[in-house]
């Protein structure tokens, strides 16, 4: 392998793994937008709740987003997703404390691997990468 191609797949690598990780923003993000748009109130377990939700599916279609970008080795790029995916996960329960309730925590740390399962399983299914 030259070390152009090399370059080229390293490149479309992190590509694959940055895009997932804005995908993952965008939606977070466009889930409490649209909360806001239909009056969903602010606060309150109910809207944890939804948030929580909206995080589940970022995770999922990035996940997704990745191993179908990704330019060789997809279930190689689905694992090192999880890691970032569970690293951000961590920092992020760590960071919010005792301020949230241990079930929102829970939900964020644990729904990593069903998110990347899911997502990933979903590229790995069709017949190209069998």
């Amino acid at each position: 392998m030259s070390l152009k191609h090399g370059l080229s797949i390293a490149l479309r690598s992190l590509f694959a793994l940055s895009s997932a990780l804005a995908l993952v923003v965008l939606i977070t993000l466009g889930g409490g937008e649209l909360a806001d748009a239909t009056g969903f109130p602010r606060g309150g377990e109910a809207r944890l709740a939804w948030d929580l939700g909206w995080v589940f599916l970022a995770g999922m279609f990035a996940a997704w987003m990745v191993v179908k970008l990704a330019p060789r080795a997809p279930r190689m790029h689905a694992v090192v997703f999880f890691a970032l995916m569970s690293g951000v996960a961590l920092l992020a329960v760590i960071r919010l404390g005792d301020d949230w309730p241990c079930w929102f925590s829970a939900g964020i740390l644990l729904a990593v691997p069903l998110q990347v399962g899911l997502g990933a399983g979903w590229v790995l299914r069709e017949k190209k990468y069998a």
